[in-house]
């Protein structure tokens, strides 16, 4: 009978190169040894498809990139890009995809306002890290989801703003303002803003109307604004229906000064309202293609995507961009070890994460999480079909 016998020099070594090997490979789901797997949830069709491509692209971009540098700590970032075809049903069923079949680590790409809030549920259930920079929604981030994370201001800025601008600088003062908005938690954000500003100011607000979503017939809203008299409008739309409403507003021989939101700055957008010859406002928190951080980073871009993404190129490519550096940022700083834990407590401490002029300092060490960034207020050129800067990035 053998007693007190000592493992061999081999045994020993055995045992501490299993442990070694169980330390490094002890990490979280949806990383492994080589990979980090993220998620996406995007409008890839339907009639967001715009938004949806290009914030795809602009993941892709900063994944490619990330990777061609030689990844993260020796890991290189992959993701799966789910199309919820801008429908909160779908996005559901495509979140949920993602976390219970394909096992993704995080979510970087997370689509509509409405469509946010709809995953909600199934994010918290999940507690996987989740970084918000498409749809910034009040809702997202009150109450505070502890894995959530937010980029951008909230949507009542992108009411606010324009309407503040026509006011002070565009001789406003005593004009007629009214809204159209789209009749869901997105357009009653913008709804708020809008009514925050001609509050503060004390002018005239004649209008404040709802459209479905889906629109494509404007021309009886159209149509009571030009009886209420408007002078100033703000449209609380995305990229075809701001068009539309441009073109009934021609065709009624009307010139109200113009106010969108962040989408209205669209390369496709600012195309297809050219024709009604409007130089409408657009306030965003993000650089635009003709910035010079949005310059730079089209250069980059076309070293690393291919002909369709780069042809989707817009804000929302910036946006996926930013979004997903932030992320990554977050797992960088948890060494080699990396858990959804590490990299929720690492994001919580993000202060002033430089974005290289693409927007202002990022920063999450604040009671909601949320980056509220500084907004910079642009004009279009519809004879050139660009956008000019009016401001520069100011905080509100």
């Amino acid at each position: 009978m053998l007693k007190n016998r000592k493992p061999s020099r081999l045994a020993v070594v055995g045992l501490t190169f299993a442990a070694s090997v169980g330390t490094a490979f002890a990490q979280d789901v949806g990383v492994t040894a080589t990979e980090i797997l993220l998620g996406e949830v995007q409008p890839m069709s339907g009639p967001a498809s715009l938004i949806g491509k290009a914030g795809a692209a602009g993941s892709k971009l900063a994944i490619a990139e990330i990777n061609a540098k030689g990844g993260i700590n020796g890991r290189k970032l992959r993701a799966i890009y789910e199309d919820d075809g801008y429908v909160p049903a779908r996005s559901v069923a495509a979140v949920k995809k993602l976390i219970d079949s394909e096992k993704v680590f995080a979510l970087t790409g997370t689509t509509g306002s409405s469509h946010m809030v709809a995953m909600l549920p199934t994010i918290e259930e999940a507690k996987i890290p989740t970084i918000v920079h498409m749809a910034p929604n009040p809702a997202v981030v009150n109450p505070r989801r502890p894995t959530v994370f937010m980029i951008g201001p909230d949507y009542d800025l992108a009411g606010y703003v324009p309407i503040s601008y026509m006011i002070e600088k565009m001789g406003q003062k005593s004009g007629k303002f009214g809204i159209l908005y789209q009749d869901d938690d997105f357009g009653k954000a913008l709804l708020a803003g809008y009514q925050k500003a001609v509050k503060q100011y004390g002018v005239s607000s004649v209008a404040e109307i709802p459209f479905k979503r889906g629109a494509k017939d404007f021309s009886a809203e159209v149509l009571s604004l030009k009886e209420k008299g408007v002078t100033a409008v703000y449209l609380g739309t995305l990229t075809t229906e701001s068009a539309a409403v441009m073109a009934e507003f021609r065709r009624l021989e009307m010139k109200p000064i113009i106010g969108t939101l962040w989408a209205g700055q669209l390369p496709a957008a600012v195309k297809l309202a050219a024709p009604s010859g409007f130089e409408y406002l657009i306030p965003d928190y993000y650089a635009s293609n003709y910035d010079p951080a949005g310059i730079k980073l089209m250069a980059v871009a076309k070293q690393y995507l291919n002909a369709d993404d780069y042809a989707n190129f817009n804000r929302y490519t910036v946006s996926g961009y930013v979004g997903t550096q932030v992320l990554a940022e977050g797992i960088r700083r948890c060494g080699t070890q990396v858990t959804r834990v590490c990299v929720v407590e690492q994001l919580n401490k993000l202060k002033d994460f430089n974005t290289g002029g693409l927007t202002g300092p990022v920063s999450f060490d604040n009671p909601k999480a949320q980056a509220v960034l500084p907004i910079k207020l642009f004009q279009t050129d519809p004879k050139n079909g660009t956008v000019k800067s009016l401001t520069d990035f100011i905080a509100y």
